[in-house]
């Protein structure tokens, strides 16, 4: 053993060195050099084929290539014959011949042009590749550097070893998850070992920021959730399903990876808040750092930057360990053959994607219609007789709230069939002016209900675009089940508007009321290509850094006037509740008790269940007053269903959670901390 530590320490040493530094750096950058530059050469190669094939398809001879290619399954471009599966061309070409999904089409034109020996993914994205090649780069100069080339060794044998064993016992998933976990925790060392360098300036926020890096990566408190997620995330592919489709797998892990992600740092944040700020009070030490003297909230901004900074690390390595087997995933195939490319382009144009959504535009309902259904429903209601013609307001916004519900469902209602004949209803959409000129397609997203017919049958309806019955899709659907149709960009009229007819096949019964299409509010929409998924997925992650920076500034509030148990319930307290906000504001909607003038106050149970009432809905108004803005922000669910996260979005939530919110909490702890005798001992043990 003795010999082992000589030995240790005469690597250590070595490592120091600066030849051995140089050395290790020319080597690194010659490796990642040549394993990068054919994969940017073939994706450089690739992004000018498509470029050329694109402009050929769409160009002033566009339609003639586009024939050919529909015809023979195969075109001529730049001298180079281009193929595609004579099977596919139902999904690619609309009925009069027009293509449909030119991304798919050219992915599937180039597809043996992609070399087996370097991630497909990467090959296609330039931009992408040259993040991964400088990412790559500077990670290992950075170890270099940073005097962890002997760690690293080791590490890298540990995990080697250990993935070995796994191939050996024929665990593919095995190999993944350990090799992941060793380069997920030494990715955490060498980033905490550079952020701790970049705050060791001579200032006294970043000193305190420094004290907390340095107290997270000792304490155990934070410990037991930063390990527990660098384990978790590596295993997470070992529980998806592998017979479903290969859209779910993706969705499935990408919920479940960055909702472990939030809910693993949410914890962490709101525990190490509360600990470094009230054990630091308990213990006495914070008499020596408010002797410095360092200002009060100085020593909270410092304690709140520091673990932001720690939340950053985390997100960092979190995120870039997700994307990549995210990337690794859209590669797989479940279904074999056609099956197999079809799954893949759902994944590509559904999820792994940044679209926005666009809803069916009514006119607003007039005003003197409204009024009459409005006294019409008072007249027709015995009970307000008694009022003698002056009915209470909130009587009055009731019945209007009841009459727009009811004429918003009749505007998304499709009659059934008769005689025959399908029935019909039209819908508009407007605000498509960023889908005019692009080549990928749009996506009509519906789930219909047909009345009180059977969930698990099958019936059919249609769609016909801009009243052009040439654009007729005909499609099965299943009521309840949300379903797709891709649709042309060229649908589109030059003012951005688009008409969409849903046709009812379903025929009524002579004497049946049943058979009307219906559908809620979100569930039929017009979805289109805005962005990236590499985009989309940053905004994402600094979305949730924002909610996190809330979250640590709440428990160093909470932390300024209570004990370490006490704060922790506090915060988490908020926390959930800052969480379910929006579904408590749409349950206020219908938790409603009856109006005071109605009550029975000669009957004190009714009385006191009604105050009890009143009071709960009191209470859950200030709630979601106060923090429904922290629940409405959830990037995740948007990254599932392959929604834009927009620029706008972070900016919202930053401006609303960072400066305002986390702003606030910051300053109460301040006020209170200003006005508390630190001097005087606070709980704990003696």
């Amino acid at each position: 053993m003795t010999g082992l530590i000589r030995i240790h320490r005469a690597l250590d040493r070595l490592q120091k060195k600066l030849w051995v530094k140089i050395t290790a750096s020319i080597l690194f950058i010659a490796a990642t050099t040549a394993y990068f530059s054919p994969v940017l050469y073939t994706s450089y190669s690739y992004s000018n084929n498509a470029r050329s094939i694109a402009n050929a398809l769409t160009g002033p001879e566009g339609e003639r290539f586009t024939r050919t290619l529909r015809e023979t399954g195969s075109v001529t471009i730049d001298g180079t014959t281009r193929s595609i599966p004579e099977e596919l061309a139902p999904v690619l070409f609309a009925e009069d011949g027009s293509l449909v999904d030119l991304p798919l089409t050219l992915t599937l034109m180039l597809q043996d042009t992609i070399p087996t020996w370097a991630p497909s993914w990467l090959l296609q994205q330039p931009t992408t590749t040259w993040v991964f090649f400088c990412v790559t780069t500077c990670w290992l100069l950075f170890i270099t550097w940073m005097n962890l080339l002997l760690p690293f060794i080791l590490t890298a044998i540990g995990t080697a070893a250990a993935v070995g064993v796994a191939w050996l016992v024929g665990s593919r998933d095995a190999m993944f998850a350990l090799g992941g976990i060793g380069l997920l925790l030494f990715t955490f060392v060498l980033l905490i070992r550079i952020v701790s360098l970049l705050l060791s300036g001579p200032n006294q926020v970043l000193a305190i920021a420094h004290t907390v890096i340095k107290e997270a990566s000792r304490s155990r408190i934070s410990l037991i959730f930063i390990m527990l997620l660098l384990v978790i995330l590596p295993m997470l592919p070992f529980w998806l399903d592998p017979e479903a489709p290969l859209r779910h797998r993706v969705q499935t892990f990408i919920s479940r990876g960055s909702g472990a992600t939030f809910a693993l740092c949410a914890c962490m944040t709101l525990v190490l808040a509360c600990a470094t700020v009230s054990f630091e009070i308990r213990d006495r030490q914070i008499w020596q750092i408010m002797t410095k003297p360092v200002g009060k909230f100085r020593y909270l901004l410092g304690k709140w930057l520091g673990i932001v900074v720690l939340n950053v690390v985390i997100l960092a390595i979190a995120g870039v360990s997700t994307f990549l087997y995210i990337q690794y995933l859209r590669t797989t195939s479940v279904a074999p053959g056609l099956q197999g490319d079809l799954d893949r382009l759902a994944v590509q144009e559904e999820v792994l994607t940044a679209r926005k959504k666009d809803l069916p535009n009514y006119e607003p309902i007039p005003e003197e219609l409204l009024a009459d259904l409005v006294e019409d429903a008072v007249l027709n209601d015995p009970q307000n007789a008694r009022y003698a013609g002056n009915v209470p307001p909130t009587i009055l916004r009731g019945i209007e709230r009841q009459i727009r519900r009811e004429i918003d469902f009749t505007r998304r209602t499709v009659p059934p069939g008769v005689d025959g004949d399908p029935g019909m209803r039209t819908f508009f959409f407007d605000g498509l002016e960023e889908v005019i000129g692009t080549s990928s397609p749009l996506t009509l997203r519906y789930r219909l209900m047909l009345g009180d017919a059977d969930e698990t049958a099958t019936y059919k309806c249609g769609f016909v675009f801009n009243d052009d019955p040439a654009t007729l899709q005909v499609r099965e659907y299943v009521p309840t089940l949300s379903h797709v149709t891709l649709v042309p960009p060229n649908v589109v009229k030059p003012d951005g508007t688009m008409s969409v007819t849903i046709l009812n096949f379903y025929q009524r019964a002579p004497g049946s009321a049943i058979g009307r299409i219906y559908f809620e509010e979100d569930d039929f929409e017009v979805l289109y290509k805005a962005g990236g998924f590499e985009g989309n997925f940053l905004r994402a992650m600094l979305v949730m850094l924002v909610k996190l920076g809330f979250l640590a500034g709440l428990g160093i509030c909470c932390a300024t006037f209570l004990s370490f148990p006490v704060s922790c319930l506090c915060a988490f307290t908020i926390f959930m509740a800052a969480t379910i906000g929006p579904y408590l504001a749409w349950s206020l909607e219908y938790y409603v008790p009856v109006e005071a003038n109605r009550v029975e106050w000669s009957n004190i149970g009714v009385a006191i269940q009604w105050l009890f009432e009143m009071g709960i809905r009191q209470i859950a108004r200030a709630s979601v007053f106060l923090l429904e803005g922290f629940g409405r922000y959830r990037p995740t669910n948007d990254l599932v269903n392959g929604l834009m996260v927009s620029w706008g979005t972070v900016l919202g939530s930053f401006l609303r959670l960072s400066l305002i919110w986390s702003g606030l909490v910051l300053v109460l702890g301040w006020l209170v901390l200003r006005r508390r005798q630190l001097a005087i001992y606070s709980g704990g043990q003696s």
